[in-house]
């Protein structure tokens, strides 16, 4: 028999605590890579769109080898391009 995880409600709670904070634009710094797909799908139940791309674009790989995915270098703008 599988036994209830006893960590399973405060856990909960904490996610809605977070989830509360990020729908009134705070507690950013509380998501990390154990709550943010709990997060993501708390905010699709609610049908935060912009929310879930904020969450899954904080939780998307940031190397420089993740597929040209990163950021352009400092000074890539329309103003400095090459004609």
């Amino acid at each position: 028999m599988l036994m209830p995880d006893p960590n399973a409600a405060p856990r909960a709670q904490e996610i809605e605590d977070i989830y509360r904070a990020l729908i009134k634009g705070l507690g950013h710094e509380r998501v990390n890579d154990e709550n943010v797909f709990d997060l993501i799908r708390r905010a699709e139940r609610d049908g935060r769109a912009v929310l879930v791309q904020e969450l899954r674009e904080w939780q998307a790989p940031c190397s420089p080898d993740a597929d040209g995915l990163g950021a352009p270098t400092p000074g890539f703008n329309r103003e400095n391009r090459k004609h």
